[in-house]
């Protein structure tokens, strides 16, 4: 019911009213959904049968769950009704005029819409309700109000791009079938993205996790766990290049840049373990891919220098030839033959006059399997440049009255052949520089060393010992030949710019341990005798040969 004194339906007015009493009210329109809202006015909370009491006086209204209790007033006795006089609905004994209504035609009345209205009261219901219970009945049962579309006055609604219908938070619970239906699949929908959810949830902690532990592993084997090595002996044969100084990090690199061994720290383990390690020469090295660390150093250690070919100092440059065919496997001639043919592209200085001996520096040279004869030829003239600036050949020749830094490396060729021991090199300089500048033999130098390469030969006759030789028949001849005679080491370019101090001008090799040095000829010839007596001989002391 409405505060107006009558509940919803569709009889017109003027009939009886919802209690039984004779004659209708007078007709007022009803609020369509129920009690109107008073801003700023509280109504005491009042049990269901009393109406409640506003503050402030309102017109006198007939009470929508009958008549109020006046505990001050008795009942007045009921007055019959008469027709056409309204009822006295207050009770207070006055009679209202009489006043003849016109026929009103029946108007039409509009359900008002179901449900609580905006005070959050069903009155409908709850009128059914109180009549329900003043005749001592059950309650009827809530209708189902029919589904009502929502408009877009009521709810926003958004289609998902995968169809499904979007409700905002905010918005009312639909309790119909259909909406209940929609949830219900919404459920279901949830539930599936839900479980979907889980499980791409569970892959990315897994995949976390295994990433994690990964690094977790690899963090702990870098610090404290053994370093990542191959088992064996390796595979296919690979060819390694260490080079020059190279420390045993360096060499590491190397091996795990060309697959050989699977970690630098391996290696460098095994090489700090190792007291022949630090004897590993530069050159080329055949290897194996995967070999453990320790089997790698081991082939290191027993190849002793790998794939190279060392020039012993003083060889001469037809014996370098012949070393470098066997090397690489050539027919005999083959190196010297690109000497003579290619000697513009070695390298060598302008005061060389294309003549190659003294230029190919004594020294181990490393090869790969695609080595040339040209490669090796281009590399010891480059060595021998680079010593002769080094050693400022140029700036020490004119301290031993020699003109350039030519001959003193012929010089130092001419020490090279005759000197057997090192040792002695100092005191063989010095005899060849009292020779070139004393009267002792008239600054011949008086080898047969220079002699003997000329003619290719460790014997000559003496006509040929007679003869000029090319100038390299230093019996003959005074000062140097016109080039070295052969490719000279360090310490024999060291010894002629610094000679031992002394007067010696004769010298003989007793044996390899025992070189003599005599400052007169007749001391000389003593010495000589020595050495052919171990041959069996006598010394001829004209000539100082043995006979």
């Amino acid at each position: 019911m409405t505060d107006q004194g009558r509940g919803y339906g569709s009889e017109p007015w003027g009939q009886a009213g919802p209690y039984g009493e004779q004659g209708g009210y007078p007709p007022q329109q009803p609020y369509p959904y129920g009690q109107p809202q008073q801003p700023q006015q509280s109504y005491p909370q009042q049990p269901y049968g009393q109406p409640q009491q506003p503050q402030q006086p309102y017109p006198q209204q007939p009470y929508p769950y009958g008549q109020p209790q006046q505990p001050q007033q008795q009942p007045r006795p009921q007055q019959p009704q008469q027709p056409g006089w309204p009822q006295d609905p207050y009770g207070t004994g006055q009679q209202p005029v009489y006043r003849p209504q016109p026929p009103q035609p029946p108007q039409r009345q509009s359900p008002p819409p179901s449900g609580p209205g905006p005070d959050g009261i069903d009155w409908v219901a709850e009128a059914a309700r109180l009549e329900a219970e003043a005749r001592g009945e059950a309650p009827p049962a809530q209708e189902t109000q029919p589904h009502r579309e929502r408009g877009d006055e009521d709810v926003y609604f958004e289609e998902q791009e995968d169809g499904e219908e979007y409700v905002p938070f905010l918005s009312d619970e639909d309790e119909s079938r259909s909406g209940r239906r929609k949830d219900k699949e919404k459920g279901r929908t949830e539930r599936k993205r839900s479980g979907m959810a889980c499980l791409t949830l569970s892959v990315v902690l897994v995949a976390a996790l295994a990433g994690g532990g990964y690094y977790g592993y690899k963090f702990y084997e870098n610090h404290w766990g053994p370093p990542p090595d191959y088992a064996g002996d390796g595979t296919t044969d690979v060819q390694v290049q260490i080079p020059d100084g190279a420390t045993g990090t360096d060499i590491a690199t190397t091996l795990v840049a060309s697959s050989v061994v699977e970690s630098t720290k391996a290696f460098v383990n095994a090489y700090n373990g190792s007291k022949a390690a630090s004897g590993i020469q530069p050159g080329y090295y055949t290897m194996k891919l995967h070999m453990s660390a320790a089997s790698a150093l081991q082939s290191l250690i027993s190849q002793q220098g790998g794939a190279a070919i060392t020039i012993p100092e003083g060889k001469t440059s037809k014996q370098i030839y012949a070393l470098i065919d066997g090397k690489l496997g050539l027919k005999a001639g083959a190196t010297a033959q690109v000497a003579q043919a290619d000697v513009a592209q070695l390298g060598l200085p302008a005061y060389a006059n294309g003549k190659v001996e003294g230029f190919l520096w004594p020294t181990k040279y490393p090869l790969s399997k695609d080595t040339k004869p040209i490669d090796l030829l281009k590399a010891m003239v480059t060595n021998a440049k680079s010593k002769i600036d080094s050693l400022q050949l140029q700036a020490g020749a004119s301290g031993v009255k020699l003109a350039n830094a030519y001959q003193v490396l012929t010089e130092a060729s001419i020490l090279q052949a005759e000197g057997n021991n090192t040792a002695d090199f100092g005191k063989i300089a010095r005899v060849l520089y009292n020779r070139l500048n004393t009267n002792v033999t008239f600054g011949r130098l008086e080898v047969d060393t220079t002699l003997q390469y000329y003619l290719g030969s460790k014997t000559f006759t003496n006509a040929q010992k007679a003869s000029t030789a090319g100038g390299y028949n230093t019996y003959v001849v005074k000062g140097l030949p016109p080039s070295p005679i052969s490719n000279p080491g360090e310490q024999a370019i060291q010894a002629v710019l610094n000679p031992t101090p002394g007067n010696w001008a004769f010298f003989v090799a007793v044996d390899t341990n025992d070189t003599r040095f005599s400052a007169t000829w007749s001391a000389f010839l003593d010495d000589v005798q020595v050495y052919c007596a171990k041959h069996g001989q006598n010394v001829n002391r004209t000539t100082g040969q043995c006979q």
